[in-house]
């Protein structure tokens, strides 16, 4: 099936798609269980509407792929550099993910969704994030600058460091005591 140029509909499970070439490939409507994603070059490759629950994309390479409505339950997104991915229409849902080390700088990804998720070393500099929802998930080591986060639901997020003098966080909603992620970089004391 993997062979094929444009699959659409198509349920693939426990698959280690590391030995088939999937550049250029089509994917349309496909649920993808349990495959491993790891240092798969998905170059000019196109996913719309497709689902991938418990995946594993380790070192998966984005460059010129396309992810249109793409939804990630569970998997493991670790060293990605999604902002090499064509973002015309980059929009990601993300529920229950480990999100480690990957790279969403200069990306477009208005109304993203990322929730119940573990974010690790992520760098967000220059990105578009408005509207986007992170409730519910835990930072650690993020770099936010230049973000744009207007409107941005943070409910019960923690660990997050984003000054405000150095990102748009108008209107994007926060909740106690984690806000206190917004005094980074202020350079005060705060005292019980």
């Amino acid at each position: 099936m993997l062979e094929e140029d444009i699959i659409d509909g198509a349920r693939i499970e426990g698959a280690n798609l590391g030995g088939f070439s999937l550049k250029g490939k089509e994917f349309t409507r496909c649920a993808f269980h349990a495959c491993d994603f790891s240092g798969v070059d998905l170059g000019g490759s196109e996913f719309t509407d497709c689902a991938f629950h418990e995946c594993n994309f380790s070192n998966t390479v984005f460059t010129a792929s396309r992810f249109l409505d793409p939804t990630f339950i569970g998997c493991k997104l670790a060293g990605l550099a999604f902002y090499k991915a064509d973002q015309v229409a980059f929009c990601i849902t993300a529920r229950g993910c480990r999100i480690v080390d990957c790279n969403f700088s200069d990306m477009k990804a208005k109304k993203s969704v990322v929730t119940g998720c573990t974010v690790s070393g992520c760098d967000f500099v220059n990105a578009d994030f408005e509207a986007a929802v992170f409730s519910d998930t835990e930072f650690s080591g993020c770099v936010f600058h230049n973000t744009n986060l207007r409107k941005a639901d943070f409910t019960d997020a923690r660990g997050y460091e984003i000054n405000p003098q150095t990102n748009d966080v108008r209107k994007a909603a926060f909740r106690m005591p984690h806000v206190i992620g917004l005094l980074c970089g202020l350079d005060i004391k705060i005292k019980d």
